[in-house]
């Protein structure tokens, strides 16, 4: 439903948004009533043929579903109305002062000093500069700013570890798994053929989303993807999160909105946090057998609606039900509380001078947006009001409003291609580059709307499950779950599986599992421990490498040598110098090392017993970051300078990661 908005006093001019949308609710009423009319027709319709004048008055009710949707709104949108945003709007719209018109002019004028805001006219700048100059004035925006530690001239709390640094979190940008062009559709574009993939330990939708928005618009076959998770939490965490962003109430560009917030946000509006509710409601109460697909299982089991043809399946069991169920509809903490745990593991002693590492790799304006962040919990652009988010995200916080997240995965931009990112401000006009998040923002609704509008316009089938990887493939082997049996998947991505339980027991249990008759299958893992074993694989671990790697630096780059001078005399103290250590492994090659692990791991020999082979070269995703598709063996990234910023500064991706793929012998 609506939000209330602001109240004004009668002399004051009422703002046109709020004029907007109180027309808008007598309007909601009758869009509520044809949204339900077409999906009980559509529900009742499931199962049997329409009649030519059956099918004629759907699509008539849809059309007016697609012609209504532009006016209505559940306020989900991060507007001051709750309208969804599409384009910067001026910075003068933050006030507390209820009587105060908010501007709802597009930013076309830059803040001149930090290009993190913009303003429709000089007189809002000035109308605004008093609430805005202690922004101007933090001293993140200053070149010469320096981490906590340097200015109180003492060790950094991780400094016993510096030297083998390594990126703690396993989050890195999202890839398509399928990769068509390169494969089923690089000789023949069969836009019908049906296909299974399988995301074997999928801890979010990033993934999927990128995989789904690759499929081509004419894609006419059918596609089912199957998400597993052995955490209860994170499978049902997506499962909401896919059922909000499409459920086919809410128009997409509301329904995008919302899913960045329960993605990213800590902090959710009246309206988001009222939907939530609702969309667990929808999900949890339907316990009762699915008989379409003659599913019948004495566990958990639902199906939902989606915006088209296809639908939401979950399976899992009623123990792994209840712990999630009971954190996302916990009320006995308010928000305060939330906030307070968070805060708490932020300032943690041991993270706070992480995450001054962190800030300064970067320039002065994106270390003032990662604040901003930082401190409000909204992923939004940095001149949206956010004092409407009021209540927490429950699918955050435990059911005693503990933060369930590391103080280290607080950076987004490691899910996804930050030069993207940065890219697609040229597509929203008036965002600027210093405003990462509002790049940010943009990117990931554009990305989110086109996923809904896929899904919408193709035969897409999701299944959720959280079991054990093995328990699963055995199942799956067995016909456990009917959309999915045998050896039936194109795609299979194990993540870092191999890590865990070995990389032969992936290919055992997943190998099987993939589909004979299509020769482009595809069985995908990757490994940031491989070299565990072999600390010395690593430059940052390797002192002759490292000696090596600055010679030739400082060969290639004479001015270079003068600069190590200074960044030597303070040791590992100096920001500059965890800088180069941290980047080292973007130049180094450890394929000897690498081909020796698997060498260890009978990897060669596991794979031909299954009938599989390790590609030589790869068709999905590239052996390591920073090389093209088409790589070969002892291959090291050539970077740009904007490119490394991206990849080591805002991604934080770790370069020592190695991707295989493998794929059938014959």
């Amino acid at each position: 439903m609506i939000s209330d908005s602001p109240s004004v006093s009668a002399s004051s001019a009422i703002p046109p948004g709020i004029v907007r949308m109180k027309s808008l609710v007598r309007a909601n009423t009758l869009y509520q009533n044809i949204i339900g009319k077409v999906h009980r027709q559509r529900s009742s319709d499931s199962n049997s043929f329409l009649s030519s004048n059956q099918s004629f008055r759907f699509q008539e009710r849809s059309g007016q579903i697609a012609s209504l949707e532009n006016l209505m709104s559940f306020g989900l949108g991060s507007g001051p109305y709750g309208e969804p945003i599409r384009h910067i709007v001026c910075a003068n719209q933050s006030t507390r002062i209820r009587a105060q018109r908010r501007c709802a002019e597009q930013g076309l004028i830059s803040c001149p000093r930090c290009r993190l805001v913009k303003y429709c006219s000089e007189r809002c700048q000035k109308q605004h500069w008093p609430r805005h100059s202690s922004t101007c004035a933090h001293p993140y925006l200053e070149e010469s700013w320096q981490p906590g530690w340097v200015m109180q001239d003492r060790p950094p709390s991780f400094a016993s570890s510096s030297a083998t640094y390594s990126p703690s979190a396993s989050i890195f940008p999202a890839f398509d798994n399928m990769n068509l062009d390169q494969n089923e559709f690089g000789e023949l574009a069969v836009t019908d053929k049906d296909f299974k993939i399988c995301f074997a330990a999928c801890a979010d939708i990033r993934d999927l989303i990128e995989t789904v928005n690759n499929l081509p618009s004419n894609y006419s076959g059918t596609f089912d993807v199957l998400l597993n998770n052995p955490d209860p939490i994170i499978t049902n965490r997506n499962l909401i999160i896919l059922y909000a962003l499409l459920n086919p109430e809410p128009s997409i560009d509301e329904a995008a909105e919302l899913a960045i917030h329960l993605m990213y946000s800590a902090v959710l509006s009246a309206p988001c946090a009222a939907f939530l509710q609702r969309s667990l409601d929808d999900i949890y109460r339907s316990t009762q057998s699915d008989g379409e697909n003659g599913i019948d299982f004495s566990s958990f089991r639902v199906g939902l609606n989606t915006r088209g043809r296809g639908k939401i399946y979950s399976f899992q069991t009623i123990a792994g039900v209840k712990p999630p169920l009971e954190v996302f509809t916990s009320t006995t903490y308010s928000l305060n509380t939330a906030l307070q745990d968070r805060a708490r593991i932020l300032g943690a002693l041991e993270n706070v001078d992480s995450w001054d590492r962190f800030l300064s790799r970067l320039r002065p304006s994106h270390r003032m947006a990662f604040q901003r962040f930082r401190e409000t919990g909204v992923l939004a652009p940095f001149s949206v009001d956010t004092n409407r988010f009021t209540h927490p995200n429950r699918l955050m916080f435990s059911s005693q409003g503990q933060w369930l997240f590391r103080a280290d995965i607080l950076n987004p931009f490691q899910g996804w291609d930050s030069t993207s990112v940065q890219l697609s401000r040229a597509k929203y006009s008036m965002v600027d580059s210093a405003d990462i998040f509002g790049c940010l923002f943009f990117h990931l609704k554009s990305q989110f709307h086109r996923f809904a509008s896929q899904v919408k316009d193709l035969h897409i089938n999701f299944v959720l499950t959280q079991f054990d990887s093995r328990i699963l493939a055995k199942g799956i082997m067995d016909g456990v779950i009917p959309i999915f049996e045998g050896g039936c998947f194109d795609r299979i991505d194990t993540r870092d599986m191999m890590d865990e339980i070995g990389i032969g027991e992936c290919l055992r249990e997943w190998g099987p599992l993939l589909n004979c008759e299509n020769p482009h299958a595809s069985l995908l893992m990757h490994s940031r421990a491989w070299h565990d074993q072999r600390p010395y694989a690593l430059a940052r671990c390797n002192s002759h490498a490292v000696l090596t790697l600055f010679m030739r630096k400082c060969f290639e780059i004479p001015s270079l040598s003068i600069k190590l001078k200074d960044v030597f005399v303070q040791g590992l103290r100096s920001p500059a110098l965890l800088r180069l250590i941290e980047s080292l492994d973007a130049f180094y090659d450890h394929d000897h090392f690498f081909h020796d692990f698997l060498s260890t791991e009978n990897t060669d020999s596991i794979a031909a017993a299954l009938d599989l082979q390790l590609r030589p070269q790869h068709r999905i995703h590239p052996r390591r970051f920073g090389v093209p598709l088409d790589a070969h063996a002892h291959s090291v990234p050539d970077l740009s300078r904007s490119r490394f910023y991206d990849l080591v500064s805002l991604c934080e991706v770790d370069f020592s990661t190695r991707f295989l793929e493998f794929g059938w012998r014959h």
